[in-house]
């Protein structure tokens, strides 16, 4: 796997169903260990650490901990039957960040592979460490130390873009929507949200799907590997519409509940009761049942529509050829417009006086003018964003922070909706010793509402 990001440690899932004795090695009960260099004593002595801290927390209060602390690190928990999903990060790290890290990679694993235990049972391990390899570089490659920060969905700069593609992206969509069993569904551009209908979590699992760059219209390696070998059930499918690819998916029942309460034009009630996706097997003490679904992927280039639909989907090539033809010309228009607007590679931050970062926590998108932090000055932002979001979560009643030190200083404000941050780059602040009208710390909230303003956000 590649190298981890700085605030991750390791990553495993333990069976604790395979050590049920003294007797029995711990190595048996490691499905998966990241990084997979680390020597296998250091392995098995960590697990069995952790697995036991856990056990021990279970018989005394009847729940497993959902973190354990230490001085150096801190390790989020997931326990699903006899299996434990556990994070490893830096103290530094906020708890909340922790543990949505290890709720991205459990949902990433659960949705394109179902129940670990009946995953584990049917599939080798060889086929599952190369989804793991897949997942976690898929984390660490598409977001940014600043999207680390808050967990976000990487999305396109709508500054940058003519809101009528946006609207005609909309529209796409919500066109989809009208074809049979089709829920909802997204529409992705070089690995960045153009449009989604779907909740956050869901989009971010959907991500996972790239548009190539080669100017071909199949999909790409990560694609067809998710087709071909990550399904624990296969869609007996014999011909497909080029660029497109069905797998099956799984969603938690409330999950594929919100799906279905979606407005459909042409769907009532009844026609949505009777094309409902059938439930996969939980595996017995496995966590929650599974609904299983049809995810339907049409790759233009760099361009990706994504969409979640009821299995019946599958069950007719006239429905995924409805779906294909009603949306070919419009997507590759879009594809063509997003090519021309936007530049190849990865999209450039123009470098100006100011950074910011603006997260809006409904749809848990991040925009930014800082994608790497290249510079010490954008080192800083980046540490004391990290700093004032950790102490807005440690601190629910506070809106407002501004950390300063010899060099810069970075202005943060939120509400129930969005969390902003602002630097004003290129010269120190003027420190007068005690806060006055003439320090310069004093004019950074105003200064963050005027230049927000250009990216539409109000921050009054």
């Amino acid at each position: 796997m590649a190298a981890a990001p700085a605030r991750w440690r390791c990553f495993f899932l333990y069976d604790a169903s395979k050590v049920r004795g003294e007797g029995d090695p711990t190595h048996a009960g490691i499905c998966c260990f990241y990084p997979r260099q680390a020597p296998r004593d250091e392995q098995e002595l960590l697990c069995g650490q952790i697995a036991g801290v856990a056990r021990c927390a279970l018989e005394i209060s009847g729940c497993p901990p959902g973190l354990i602390r230490l001085r150096k690190l801190k390790f989020a928990l997931e326990a699903q039957g006899s299996y434990l999903w556990v994070l490893g990060c830096t103290a530094d790290l906020s708890d909340l960040s922790c543990r949505r890290l290890l709720e991205r990679l459990v949902g990433l694993f659960r949705f394109y592979n179902g129940p670990a235990s009946r995953a584990y049972a049917e599939r080798s391990q060889e086929d599952l460490d190369r989804e793991w390899e897949l997942y976690v570089g898929h984390l660490q490659q598409n977001s940014s130390d600043l999207h680390r920060v808050f967990n976000s969905l990487w999305a396109l700069d709508k500054t940058k873009v003519d809101p009528l593609l946006l609207l005609k992206a909309a529209l796409i969509l919500q066109s989809c929507q009208r074809s049979h069993h089709v829920l909802a569904g997204c529409i992705l551009y070089r690995g960045r949200v153009v449009s989604t209908q779907l909740p956050p979590e869901l989009t971010a699992r959907v991500l996972l799907q790239k548009g190539s760059e080669d100017g071909s219209s199949g999909p790409e390696k990560g694609a067809a590997q998710l087709k071909e070998g990550s399904s624990l059930t296969s869609f007996a499918l014999t011909t497909l519409p080029p660029g497109v690819c069905v797998t099956p998916v799984y969603l938690l029942e409330d999950e594929a509940a919100a799906l279905r309460e979606l407005p459909v034009e042409w769907m009532t009630r009844a026609d949505l009761a009777s094309s409902k996706g059938s439930e996969a097997p939980a595996g017995g003490a496995d966590g929650a049942p599974l609904v299983r679904m049809a995810l339907y992927v049409h790759h233009i280039r760099g361009l990706v529509l994504a969409l979640v639909a009821e299995e019946p989907l599958v069950s007719s090539a006239d429905f995924m050829e409805d779906v294909y033809h009603s949306s070919l010309a419009s997507l590759n228009g879009l594809e063509v417009h997003l090519a021309e607007t936007l530049p190849k590679g990865p999209l450039p931050s123009a470098r100006s006086t100011y950074n910011f970062a603006h997260h809006d926590a409904i749809q848990n998108i991040l925009t930014t003018n800082v994608l790497q932090a290249t510079s010490p000055e954008d080192q800083r932002f980046l540490q004391a964003t990290g700093l004032i979001h950790t102490t807005f979560e440690q601190l629910p009643a506070t809106s407002e922070l501004t950390l300063r030190n010899a060099s810069t200083a970075v202005y943060g404000c939120r509400n129930a909706v969005q969390e902003s941050y602002f630097q004003q780059r290129g010269s120190p602040p003027y420190n007068s010793g005690v806060p006055n009208p003439r320090d310069s710390m004093v004019s950074l909230p105003g200064k963050a509402r005027l230049k927000l303003l250009k990216h539409g956000v109000n921050l009054l």
